[in-house]
């Protein structure tokens, strides 16, 4: 009796210390795990709570990894997906789309309460879905949902916390055990938000210091094989393809871009860059000079442990070159008169716009704390007449591969647009202005303005072809050609379309003066020419002329305001570019009332060697001071 009772005793005993342990375990596991939770935890609801954290942390995750991938969008709003404008395609074959951060014009960067919604949105969604209506437990427990989840999100400095309001009514199939669940709290050990500013840091330095689009013109201005502005003292005119200076400027693109880095973040200056003409450590290349940007003096403090990359992979490169004709560029010969009849000269001056997709990528490293983390966005580079231009759209066609002749195209005729026509100085209403439409290659006449609304304004409705990114061209005697860029997606939109009146000088020379004494005009040599640019920089007007004069090509000034100019003259003989003229030029509109020719001075280095000749062109603003502004005469 005495041993039965003693093995009782050491049942009990042994269940005792069971019971306390597991008292203990679930005493700590409720410290350590839901720290935040007043619910009171039963043992045996243990396994759905951990059932429950495991699809909230892991559809938390999946939800930061895809705003990661997608440049902090979820999923891809539908005004984005159908429009080829404002995403990038990263992997066509499958579809993935990245909406753009800046496109043409329009700045796109999701705020961090849009993310915030979008992340609850898809846990809540998905956390549902992950549960699976709790079927692993069927057998022992029914689970209601007595309210919608609330997901409350918020980004800390270090990680990711998610908060849950999902009240669950939990009873034991044997009715002993009825339980309450609604608080849950997690903490996601990502740093996103580093991420996510120092990648909305990137956007607002690239639309201020305008990075991307210095570097892509430094690299077709320096390339033998790009054109842009030269003087080639031969007879044979030079011809380049579009196509050709296309495919060049893209494998320039895809080669030198991921070189560029962020001043302050983790980046290898030993990295190896292979350059045949000396060395071969990043920092002691070009690039530790060019390619280093520095975008925040903190940037060494705040994301020190972050790699940025930027990538250029085959994307679509839009471009345009003007002066071209069919994808064709070629140089403008000249030729000497009289006695040097046998003398020619091969002069090109070249501007493009460009509009091409970058991918940046901000990649978090793992450290003790937190997950490595990576997040993307694009934005579009965007260079107009060799420009920088994040202000507006560009307002050129661009060479595309078309679909259909411009006669098919012009003839689908779909939604109704109202372009009103008026003068830019007077702000008067104008008819008899031509119209002509641009979409990509296509070009369709619109006919001409006339009165409408019995007189009240001038202008012309009528249905357009579908286009998103097009063109309204304008033309009238007197006034330089206007364009503006349109979209005809939407019926009944409408345009005000403005023509800047212009006064042509069919007459200008060009006088230059020896640096040795700059007081002393001269007539130029019957050898030397110069080429002489003009473009408006407060409005869209530009000439580009060569003189000695010959054919019918004026140059064009701004009739009735007041504009300034920025001047380019440039004078060669049959071997060397040997003086110049660069700087702005104010013009007021009462100094154009009665001028009737247009006198440019230039500066001329006098000595024979070569390299004071290269000097004093390479420093021509500088010496450029030394003699008179262009004159009205």
């Amino acid at each position: 009796m005495d041993k039965q009772k003693r093995g009782q005793a050491a049942v009990f005993l042994v269940l005792s210390l069971v019971v306390i342990l597991l008292g203990l375990l679930y005493f700590f596991y409720q410290r350590q795990i839901t720290e935040k939770e007043t619910e009171i935890l039963h043992p045996e609801i243990l396994p759905i709570k951990l059932y429950i954290d495991n699809c909230a942390k892991s559809v938390a995750e999946e939800g930061l990894i895809r705003i990661g991938l997608s440049g902090g969008y979820v999923n891809v709003p539908e005004r984005i997906n159908n429009d080829p404008r404002a995403y990038l395609t990263t992997f066509p074959s499958a579809g993935f789309k990245i909406p753009y951060w800046w496109h043409d014009g329009i700045s796109s960067v999701p705020t961090e309460d849009f993310i915030k919604q979008q992340l609850a949105s898809y846990v809540k969604a998905e956390l549902r879905n992950c549960l699976g209506n709790f079927e692993p437990f069927a057998g022992r427990f029914e689970v209601n949902e007595l309210k919608e989840a609330i997901v409350d999100v918020q980004f800390n400095e270090n990680d990711v916390s998610i908060s849950l309001k999902y009240p669950l009514k939990i009873a034991s199939k044997d009715k002993r055990l009825e339980i309450l669940l609604e608080n849950f709290a997690y903490e996601i050990p990502f740093r996103f938000k580093k991420a996510y500013e120092l990648a909305k840091l990137i956007m607002e330095r690239q639309n201020n210091d305008y990075f991307l689009e210095k570097r892509t013109i430094d690299l077709y201005s320096i390339d033998r094989d790009i054109p842009t502005t030269d003087v080639d003292a031969r007879c044979e005119t030079k011809i380049w393809q579009l196509k050709t200076i296309r495919d060049k400027l893209k494998t320039l693109l895809r080669v030198n871009l991921p070189y560029i880095r962020i001043k302050g973040t983790n980046y290898n200056e030993n990295l190896y860059v292979p350059n045949p003409n000396g060395k071969s450590v990043y920092k002691e290349t070009y690039f530790q000079q060019h390619y280093v940007w520095d975008i925040n003096t903190d940037a060494d403090k705040k994301y020190k442990n972050m790699k940025v990359g930027f990538s250029y992979e085959n994307y679509p490169l839009d471009i345009y070159a003007r002066p071209s004709e069919n994808g064709i560029l070629r140089s403008n010969a000249q030729k000497g008169t009289d006695l040097l009849s046998f003398l020619c000269l091969q002069i090109w001056h070249f501007t493009y716009d460009i509009r091409y997709p970058v991918l940046v990528t901000v990649f978090d490293q793992e450290t003790k704390d937190n997950r490595a983390y990576q997040f993307s966005f694009p934005f579009k580079v965007s260079i107009d007449h060799n420009q920088p231009n994040r202000i507006k759209t560009g307002t050129t066609p661009f060479e595309t591969i078309p679909d259909l002749s411009s006669e098919e195209y012009c003839n689908t005729l779909q939604n109704e647009v109202t372009i009103f026509t008026v003068n830019n100085a007077t702000g008067e209403d104008m008819k008899d202005v031509n119209l002509t439409f641009v979409c990509g290659r296509y070009y369709c006449d619109i006919g001409s303005s006339d009165w409408l609304s019995l007189g009240a304004a001038a202008g012309i409705t009528k249905r357009f072809p579908y286009c998103i990114n097009g063109i309204i061209k304008g033309k009238k005697q007197g006034f330089d050609e206007a364009k503006m860029f349109v979209q005809t997606d939407v019926d009944g939109r409408s345009y005000v379309l403005l023509l800047n009146p212009i006064k042509e000088f069919q007459n200008y020379r060009v006088v230059k003066h020896l640096l040795s004494n700059p007081s002393i005009e001269q007539e130029l040599e019957p050898n030397e020419i110069a080429s002489i640019q003009i473009k408006g920089k407060d409005i869209g007007i530009e000439s580009f002329v060569v003189y000695p004069k010959e054919g019918n090509f004026p140059i064009k000034l701004a009739d009735g305001k007041d504009a300034t100019y920025e001047v380019n003259v440039y004078v060669a003989n049959e071997e060397n570019i040997v003086g110049g003229y660069v700087g702005d030029w104010r013009v007021s509109k009462d100094d154009l009332i009665d001028a009737n020719e247009i006198v440019f001075h230039v500066i001329e280095h006098d000595t024979a060697t070569d390299d004071d000749r290269f000097l004093s062109v390479s420093g021509l603003s500088s010496y450029s001071e030394k003699v008179p502004a262009p004159e009205l005469k």
